[in-house]
């Protein structure tokens, strides 16, 4: 009888714990809600205040607000983005955004960048090219697309860099799709790749080159279907299939006949193909 009510109040103990678990984390799923709706509202009040009604919109409560604010410069353009630009350096979201890229937690330095490039109307290159040798992948990455994201051509040669050195290494792919955000307008900003001969910036190179329909990579797209790596003959074969003439023909041909890679052969001849000269 004595274990029967033990049990029992341990059981009802339980259900007590439980519930006011439940209750504890209702409360604070509500006033996040809270907290949220809070700031949305004054997001948008702030928003509407500068876009809509061209006036002074208020400071903000937070640097969370900064941040939201922020995340609209992106979609905006023109007069819009000059704006909500003034309103944040006005509140101090470029000393901010300096201040979070030293902190110590790389989601923050990632955060801070974000932050730093949709404020400042031309970020500093130097401060840029420090991020893109920081020890976090994740922080090297964001500061390559933000830069990006910002069209400027000088992104380019750092960015491109970033994919070719053997430490802190850039992803190839992040750095293409950094690069294809800027204005690709010759091939002399892709330089480092021309030069390394680093297989990962020939790759980058070669494909945003030729996706800009730069005519100057022909030369650099010939020299690289003889590359040791089988993914750099792809990438040069399908440069040449972008932007190559019938200057290519001859290498692509030479190239296919000890091609030993089938799906390198296979990207040799579509490019044979659209150039007039496959079988």
């Amino acid at each position: 009888m004595t274990a029967l009510l033990v049990a029992t109040a341990a059981a009802a103990l339980l259900c007590l714990a439980l519930l006011a678990t439940v209750l504890i984390v209702r409360a604070r799923i509500a006033r996040l809600d809270e907290r949220t709706r809070g700031r949305r509202t004054e997001v948008s009040s702030i928003i509407r205040a500068l876009l809509v009604e061209e006036g002074a919109a208020p400071p903000p409560r937070s640097t969370s607000t900064l941040h939201a604010v922020a995340s609209v410069v992106t979609r905006v353009h023109g007069e819009d983005r000059e704006a909500l630009q003034s309103w944040l350096g006005t509140n101090g979201a470029t000393a901010i955004a300096e201040q979070g890229m030293r902190d110590r937690r790389a989601i923050e330095r990632a955060r801070a960048i974000r932050l730093y490039v949709r404020t400042t109307i031309e970020p500093s290159a130097i401060l840029m090219m420090g991020m893109l040798d920081d020890p976090d992948p994740r922080v090297r990455g964001v500061a390559a697309l933000e830069w990006g994201s910002t069209g400027r051509t000088e992104a380019i040669a750092p960015v491109l860099a970033a994919a070719c050195r053997e430490e802190h290494r850039l992803p190839p792919l992040v750095a293409s799709i950094a690069i294809m955000r800027c204005r690709l307008l010759d091939v002399e900003s892709l330089h480092a790749a021309w030069s390394t001969r680093d297989p990962d910036g020939l790759r980058v190179a070669l494909s945003t080159g030729s996706a800009a329909g730069l005519a100057g990579v022909q030369p650099y797209a010939i020299a690289a279907l003889d590359d040791d790596d089988p993914l750099v003959r792809i990438a040069a074969a399908d440069a040449l299939r972008r932007v190559g003439t019938r200057r290519a023909l001859k290498p692509l041909n030479d190239r296919l006949a000890r091609e030993a890679n089938p799906i390198a052969r296979r990207h040799l001849d579509e490019a044979l193909t659209t150039l007039g000269g496959g079988s």
